[in-house]
């Protein structure tokens, strides 16, 4: 009877994940991200190893409910913002229309004419008349919405961390790597979320 092979140690899952992580962070990003998507723990089925010191991404419950508390103390700030704007807003806006909708070619004329029918006056009267308690209000009435969105976002987070966590930083070379791999990574989650399909998610 052929004998059962022994699960590796801690160390020898540590040593296996941090070379895979090195040699291509991207690549570990999309393993972990798709596995979180079907419900699996990677640390308790042994693809990465199970560490103390690990960093967790904070549940989507506490996420979901910091997002809205956050919002709602930062009403009164919110409407500061609109009446005092580091920028003329609809000028803002106007100038970025050929990147915002590059999608929407047959109306992005239209968005910037009906844009400059407006004025930042206008803008801060809105607001001034809604008052800062109805950013709040609205930031509450959004709670389910804002919870499925952190709901698929903080996996996709949490697999971001344990790529990095699992890359080597005893060298300025390797710290420097983990910082771009950050970065990657990130813009990773972002069309993962989308749904793009990437060569490293395929």
């Amino acid at each position: 009877m052929p004998k059962e092979k022994s699960k590796p140690s801690e160390e020898e899952l540590r040593k296996v994940f941090r070379a895979a992580a090195d040699q291509d962070p991207v690549a570990v990003f999309h393993q972990l991200a798709d596995l979180a998507a079907q419900g699996i723990n990677p640390v308790e089925t042994g693809v990465i190893p199970g560490n103390p010191v690990t960093k967790t991404v904070k549940s989507v419950e506490r996420w979901t409910k910091q997002q809205i508390e956050n919002a709602e103390d930062a009403k009164d700030d919110w409407l500061d913002g609109v009446k005092n704007p580091s920028r003329n807003p609809i000028d803002a806006a106007i100038a970025a229309k050929d990147k915002w909708w590059d999608r929407l070619e047959a109306n992005k004329e239209k968005f910037a004419k009906n844009l400059a029918k407006s004025s930042p006056s206008e803008i801060i009267e809105i607001a001034e008349k809604v008052g800062s308690g109805a950013y709040a209000t609205g930031v509450r009435a959004r709670e389910s919405k804002i919870k499925r969105v952190v709901g698929e976002i903080q996996p996709l987070v949490q697999a971001v961390s344990n790529t990095i966590q699992g890359m080597s930083d005893k060298t300025d070379s390797d710290r420097e790597k983990r910082l771009t791999s950050a970065r990657k990574l990130m813009i990773e989650l972002g069309k993962k979320r989308a749904g793009i399909a990437t060569p490293a998610a395929r």
